[in-house]
C-alpha cells in the first residue's frame, strides 16, 4: 500500500507565493516516487483546506477554487484536525512552507502535538534559526565566524534614533545591510549606502519585525551548503549565487521573480581546501543549532581576504526549480523523487528516535 504524505503549502507569511512553487515541485517528486499525496493549503488569512484539484492550480495560485470544505467528526486535538482535513491519518507530513508562522517553530509546534512524523527541524531549532539575532548569539558561542553586526529594536529606532545611528556607524559602517530578525527569502531586506538614508530604511525594515539586524557590508561571494540528516548529516554539492549586475543584491525579487536576477553555479568554483572548510563549518553550524532533517547553511566568502563568514541557516529551504537545495542534491546524484523519499525516511527515523516518556 502506498504511503500517504500530507503536503502543507501556503501560509500566513510574506513567502506565501514561494511556498506554492516549492509545494508544486515537492508534490511532483512524491508522486513520482510512488507516494499518495494529500495537498493541504493555508490561505493568507489562515484558513486550512484540502486541495482537490490539479497540481498546476497550486502553482498558479488557483488552488482555492478546488477545495474540500466539508469536514466530519469532532475535532478534539491537532491529530483530529489533521485527520479531518486529509480524510485519513497520514503517515507523514511534509511542510512545503516558508517564513514567519511556517518555519519559525509555530507550525512545528502544531505538528509535534499531532503526534505524526513530519519532515524538517523540530520546534527549537526552527525558532532559533529563524530569529537571526538569537542565532548569531549561538553562532558566537560556538565560535563560528560572522561579519560585524548589531541589533536594534523598533522602540529604540523611534525613541533613540541618533544613538542607534552612532552605534551602527561605529560597528558596521557603510554600506550596511538591514534585515528583519525574523524573516526569510530576503523579504524586507535593504542595503544602505550612506548615513542620511539609514533612519528611513530602519523604519521601513522594522515594519517586518520588532528587531532589525544590521550587518557590515562584505564584498563577498554567496556560498550555500545544503544539508540533510540527523546525528551524521551529509551535504549536497556546494552552490554559489552569482547575482547579475542588474540586481543590487540577491533580494526577494532576484531570487524568485526575475529571470535576470541571478544564476546558480553548481558546483561553486572553489579551491578544495576552501570547499572542505566551508563544508566543515556548515556541518558544525547545523549541529550547533540542533537541526534535523534538512537545512541550507549560507556563507559569505570575502573576495579580497578569502575570509569565510556564516550568514544564516534556513530550516525549510526552497524547493522551486531555481532553488539551490534540490539542485545541490540532484547534482550529487539524488534527483527530486529520491530526495523527498530520503527526507520521508529521515522524518520517520527522527520520530522513532525522539519518542520519550510522556506520562508518569
Amino acid at each position: 500500500m502506498a504511503r500517504t504524505v500530507m503536503v502543507i503549502f501556503g501560509g500566513v507569511s510574506t513567502e506565501y507565493l514561494v511556498s506554492l512553487r516549492s509545494a508544486y515541485s515537492i508534490i511532483g517528486g512524491l508522486r513520482t516516487a510512488g507516494y499518495k499525496v494529500i495537498p493541504v493549503g493555508i490561505t493568507p488569512d489562515g484558513d486550512w483546506f484540502r486541495h482537490m484539484g490539479p497540481d498546476e492550480a497550486i502553482l498558479e495560485d488557483r488552488w482555492q477554487e478546488h477545495v474540500a470544505v466539508e469536514q466530519s467528526g469532532p475535532i478534539r486535538s491537532p491529530r483530529d484536525f489533521v485527520t479531518a482535513l486529509c480524510g485519513c491519518l497520514p503517515d507523514c507530513i511534509f511542510p512545503a512552507v516558508h517564513g514567519i508562522n511556517c518555519e519559525d517553530g509555530a507550525l512545528q509546534g502544531l505538528l509535534t502535538l499531532s503526534g505524526i512524523p513530519y519532515v524538517g527541524c523540530k520546534v527549537l531549532p526552527s525558532a532559533a534559526c529563524m530569529d537571526k539575532a538569537h542565532a548569531r548569539k549561538l553562532f558566537r558561542e560556538a565560535r563560528l565566524p560572522q561579519c560585524p553586526y548589531v541589533t536594534v529594536s523598533r522602540r529604540d529606532i523611534a525613541r533613540r534614533p541618533q544613538a542607534v545611528v552612532a552605534r551602527i556607524a561605529k560597528i558596521c559602517g557603510y554600506p550596511c545591510f538591514l534585515k528583519p530578525s525574523n524573516g526569510g527569502s530576503s523579504v524586507g531586506t535593504c542595503k544602505v549606502e550612506r548615513e542620511s538614508d539609514l533612519l528611513t530604511a530602519l523604519e521601513q525594515v522594522s515594519q517586518y519585525d520588532q528587531t532589525v539586524l544590521v550587518e557590515a557590508f562584505v564584498d563577498a561571494r554567496e556560498i550555500e551548503v545544503s544539508v540533510i540528516g540527523r546525528e551524521r548529516p551529509s551535504t549536497g554539492w556546494i552552490g554559489e549565487i552569482d547575482t547579475s549586475n542588474s540586481a543590487a543584491y540577491y533580494d526577494y525579487q532576484a531570487k524568485y521573480f526575475r529571470d535576470d536576477g541571478a544564476r546558480i553555479l553548481m558546483p561553486a568554483p572553489l579551491e578544495e581546501p576552501v570547499r572542505r572548510k566551508i563544508r566543515r563549518l556548515a556541518i558544525k553550524a547545523y549541529k550547533t543549532m540542533g537541526c534535523t532533517g534538512l537545512a541550507r547553511v549560507d556563507f559569505f566568502l570575502d573576495r579580497q581576504s578569502g575570509a569565510i563568514y556564516l550568514n544564516e541557516i534556513n530550516t525549510l529551504p526552497g524547493f522551486t526549480p531555481i532553488s539551490i537545495f534540490p539542485k545541490a542534491f540532484a547534482a550529487a546524484g539524488m534527483p527530486m523523487p529520491a530526495l523527498v523519499s530520503r527526507l520521508y525516511r529521515l522524518a520517520m527515523q527522527d520520530f522513532d528516535q525522539s519518542r520519550r516518556l510522556e506520562h508518569v
